[in-house]
């Protein structure tokens, strides 16, 4: 089984973008629906940076425009309920360093941010949702825009019938890489996908890209399996607490040490159980991505009968 890497691996995403400007251009050009210009593609966290230092850091893509405006650009796997107040973390941040030391109010660009996301956010039909400011009480009235958020819905998109003929649904479907039938229609109809995909797959023939991808995919694991070790340690205190209180307001020693003996019993069985189903699933995401199963089981310490029947 051979590793396969698509698109909506960030390191796949930024490397691809970072090093065809032409590609990039184009995508910018058909989700912002405007012939944009980049000046420059900045590299605040360059991939041969990304160690296991860094491994909880969220990689961007950030683009300077030529007329200024500054450009994020960042691809989202899971709903970590929060994408909302980190894009709005995220340009706030940007629009103060364009203060400093000496910037003026009215010399600030707009930043735009496009968070492409692998989940739903919103309760809307369309895939690319573009906010924008009004006045309440004239809709038609845009007021202190100079910020603006593009939500890309990927799971919305590939369930839709879209326009291949769009540019921006092109894109998305070589961004999104799971229906084979769009991406052929967007070859046909876009001479430019085409050649990404060529470039794309030489891409991912690269093994420093190979090895930086499977870091970033490691030390995600590694993060969510420490938040699920955080959570059973939560359940732990919280049975010890428990524990306590119900020996504190027991009156028979017997009553006692029942209590206790279950809840010790009943932890242990659930730790055990937790930690099994949790080798489960990261077995589970590195079999999506294409690991070998003797890889996997040394990995997770499954046997590999165990992984072939998940």
């Amino acid at each position: 089984m051979t590793e396969k890497l698509t698109m909506k691996n960030d390191i796949v995403f930024k490397a691809f973008f970072s090093r065809n400007e032409k590609y990039l251009k184009s995508f910018l050009s058909a989700i912002l629906e405007e012939n944009i210009k980049i000046k420059k593609v900045m590299h605040d966290a360059r991939l041969e940076q990304l160690t296991k230092e860094m491994k909880y850091g969220i990689l961007d893509l950030e683009v300077e425009l030529e007329d200024g405006e500054i450009v994020n650009i960042e691809m989202q796997l899971r709903d970590n309920k929060n994408i909302e107040e980190r894009t709005t973390f995220y340009a706030s941040k940007k629009i103060v360093e364009q203060l400093e030391p000496k910037g003026r109010y009215e010399e600030l660009k707009k930043v735009i941010v496009i968070a492409i996301l692998n989940y739903t956010l919103t309760g809307l039909p369309e895939y690319i949702t573009e906010t924008v400011r009004v006045a309440k009480k004239h809709k038609e009235y845009e007021i202190n825009n100079l910020v603006k958020y593009y939500y890309i819905e990927l799971e919305k998109f590939r369930k839709e019938k879209p326009n291949m003929k769009e540019s921006a649904n092109q894109w998305l479907a070589f961004v999104d890489m799971e229906r084979g039938d769009l991406l052929e229609m967007a070859k046909k109809e876009n001479k430019e996908i085409k050649e990404a995909l060529d470039d794309y797959e030489v891409l991912t023939g690269d093994k420093e890209i190979k090895r930086l991808a499977e870091i970033r995919l490691m030390s995600e694991l590694e993060e969510h399996s420490a938040l699920e070790t955080a959570k059973a340690k939560g359940t732990e205190e919280g049975l010890r607490q428990g524990k306590e209180e119900g020996l504190k307001q027991g009156k028979e020693e017997g009553l006692k040490q029942g209590k206790e003996e279950g809840l010790k019993q009943g932890k242990e069985e659930g730790l055990k159980q937790g930690e099994k189903n949790e080798k489960r699933k990261i077995a589970k995401k590195l079999l999506e991505e294409g690991f070998e199963i003797k890889k996997i089981s040394e990995i997770t310490g499954l046997s590999i009968e165990e992984i072939e029947r998940i």
